[in-house]
């Protein structure tokens, strides 16, 4: 037996801790006169005598107890002796079942000719050899196979959609190695397409892999490679009832690719763009396709971007394109101020936001607090308050209704806050924050929100907030706020104080802001970030979205804080690539699909359909074959063999095993502390 880390064998000085708290408590007898002695002594020598062996036998686990600790942490191995003539012949095989593998030309597709050539290597070997089979692309590993077995699951795997991943194999190799016999001859046989994406991570691996014999064979085409593929697109936007799409298609073979690009919806197909790429070359191509108006209800559009046949791979030649088109809506905003010019600064920014959205309307009415109505209120979509006055307080239970009915409520504060209403306020859930002392020192915005993904304000709008770098625009004051305990913070300010805080109520959403609406606090409203601002605080905007995603990404389904609220426990479910129904968790705004089960749609089973497109990652395709030489340094690299295995093993006993004996020790463990309380209880009677 041997130990990894001995050093720390010397925690085991710490049994002299149990030594000297015996030699310790050690009792002294204090001299008592009594009559009857010789009954006494009697007693007393078998009582000393029980209590001397209890007190030997709690020593003795305790003292175990420090060593076996000690031991554990040195981390202690067995050299199991191996009989002579054991010797075995293990094979490790890594086979390549991605995607690039699927390609295809006048000799077959180079997945079926790695098939042959492993079933080959497989017969060629000794009938008692063990076989360790590893997928890269799945990551699937099928371990300790016979001859028959290992062709069995050679002809059975399949093409996985996604790229190979060598560090699973290689860290599976080295597992199971250290669980062989030193002897034993291991030889390994790799199998792959070698495309750049798979070569560069052969080239990342930094601790070689030590081997008896490494074999490794490039399946490449003997012709040029033909491929191209459409591996990106984003939407431009909708105009006209046509949607614009630019398009990335790159040729990742050796021949000139002259192909036609399609859009496709389930309502029809756009006219056919013309592409000509020639080796190695990309281009963005844009593709139009007329689109039904959304009306009022945002709907998801599933857009197949496609590339005419004439390639040796047909499975990269659909892009999936899931776009979210916005509802037109009408927003009724209401500007209530103390004084008519409060809220000019905050009324052009409005009059500017609307004028440049292209799908929400917003109709903007202004009046004073103090003329404030409850038929002002039943109008409004948006409520924005300059500062809080008594009226609010005495509009509170209308306020209350106007938000758990959906309505948005954004209140600035002043110097001259009343602070009773804000107290009766923020009692009913309406307000987001109690706003306190205001503070007159000069401070500055965050630049970028705290909590970037809230449901309630617009994140496009805030990534613009951080371009007009609103951590220069100056706030001469603020007011110290309690944030309600139901309440987010979405922005802070510079000195730790919380900006923006938001709360939902109902299914409306109430926006406290920490200034002033006019110059008197800050000067937000009056720099070029206040329309910017405006978009934030009114909520996400209608806008054309786009979602698509790589197969070795985490989908999710964008449904939204409300979608979910209404759903309330029940499950959600999604229908995935494959065909198959799975069950999808909701976090925040989003469903996290599990499993994309290839490369197509992703698509919630409710109605109406939220849809999103599974794509292979970047550069899978690419089928630009190996350097040989390239090849080979890096082989020779990764794995160790011949002389440099013996030279890995130097110092290493040939015939033994080495087997870690952690388990057994930390059993032995648990075992020694349940005894040993349970032998002092017991001695004691």
């Amino acid at each position: 037996m041997s130990f990894t880390e001995w050093i720390f064998l010397l925690g085991g000085l710490a049994v002299a801790g149990p030594l000297i708290a015996h030699l310790l408590a050690k009792p002294r007898f204090r001299r008592v006169p009594f009559t009857m002695l010789r009954f006494l002594r009697t007693g007393q020598v078998e009582s000393r005598s029980r209590r001397n062996l209890r007190d030997l036998m709690i020593l003795l686990l305790r003292c175990a107890i420090v060593v076996l600790i000690a031991m554990l942490f040195a981390r202690p191995l067995l050299h199991v002796r191996f009989k002579p003539g054991g010797t075995r012949s293990v094979y490790y095989l890594g086979l390549d079942n991605s995607m690039s593998m699927a390609y295809s030309d006048g000799g077959g597709s180079y997945f079926d000719r790695m098939s042959e050539s492993a079933v080959d290597y497989i017969r060629s070997s000794k009938d008692d050899a063990l076989f360790n089979i590893c997928a890269v692309a799945s990551g699937d590993w099928m371990q300790s196979l016979s001859k028959d077995q290992a062709l069995a699951e050679v002809k059975a795997l399949k093409i996985e959609p996604g790229s190979a991943n060598i560090a699973d194999f290689l860290s599976g190799l080295s597992r199971a190695g250290r669980m062989e016999y030193l002897d034993d001859e291991t030889s390994v046989l790799v199998l792959s397409d070698f495309t750049p994406n798979t070569l560069r991570q052969f080239v990342n691996i930094a601790e070689p892999a030590v081997v008896d014999r490494i074999d490794y064979k490039p399946i490449v085409s003997s012709e040029p490679a033909n491929n191209a593929a459409v591996v990106d697109a984003r939407v431009v936007g909708i105009a006209d009832r046509r949607l614009t799409i630019n398009a990335v298609v790159v040729n990742y073979g050796l021949v000139e690719q002259n192909r036609r690009l399609t859009a496709e919806t389930e309502a029809g197909q756009s006219n056919p763009i013309d592409v000509s790429l020639s080796a190695g070359q990309r281009r963005i191509y844009q593709v139009q396709i007329e689109v039904d108006a959304a009306g009022r209800q945002q709907s998801f559009l599933p857009v197949e971007l496609s590339l005419s046949e004439g390639d040796g791979l047909r499975q990269d030649d659909t892009f999936y394109l899931a776009v979210s088109i916005p509802g037109y809506e009408e927003v009724n905003v209401l500007l209530a101020g103390e004084r008519l010019n409060d809220m000019f600064l905050l009324k052009t920014a409005m009059d500017t936001l609307s004028r440049t959205d292209s799908y929400d309307t917003l109709r903007i009415k202004q009046v004073l607090i103090d003329d404030l109505e409850p038929s002002d209120l039943s109008w409004a979509d948006v409520v924005v308050c300059s500062s809080i006055t008594d009226r609010l307080g005495d509009l509170a239970s209308n306020l209350e209704d106007f938000m758990k009915a959906g309505g948005r409520f954004v209140c600035f504060v002043t110097e001259t806050a009343a602070p009773e209403t804000a107290k009766q306020l923020w009692q009913r859930d309406i307000l987001a924050a109690l706003p306190g002392q205001c503070v007159r020192e000069r401070t500055y915005m965050q630049p970028k929100p705290c909590d970037s993904r809230a449901e309630g304000v617009d994140h496009i709008a805030a990534r613009s907030l951080s371009n007009y770098r609103v951590d220069r625009i100056l706030l001469k004051g603020f007011l110290e706020c309690e944030q309600h305990p139901d309440a987010r913070l979405l922005w802070q300010l510079q000195n730790g104080f919380g900006f923006v805080y938001l709360k939902r109520h109902g299914s409306g959403t109430s926006i406290l802001v920490n200034t002033s609406v006019d110059d008197s606090l800050g000067s937000l409203t009056k720099s070029n970030a206040s329309v910017a601002f405006c978009r934030y605080l009114l909520g996400e905007s209608n806008q054309v979205g786009e979602h698509c995603f790589a197969c070795n990404e985490r989908v999710m389904l964008p449904v939204g804080d409300s979608g979910i609220a209404s759903a309330g426990r029940r499950q959600f479910w999604v229908e995935t690539c494959d065909g198959k129904s799975r069950r999808a968790a909701a976090a925040d705004s989003f469903l996290l699909v599990p499993d994309p089960g290839g490369i197509g749609w992703v698509k919630t089973l409710g109605k109406p359909a939220i849809y999103a497109g599974v794509n292979l990652p970047p550069g899978e395709t690419d089928m630009t074959g190996p350097d040989v030489a390239e090849l080979d340094g890096v082989m020779s690299r990764v794995f160790a063999t011949g002389a440099e295995k013996d030279v890995s093993e130097a110092g290493v006993l040939r015939d033994k095993k080495n087997r870690p004996l952690w388990k057994l020790f930390v059993w032995v463990l648990i075992l020694l502390i349940l005894v040993e309380p349970a032998v002092a209880n017991r001695m004691k009677r």
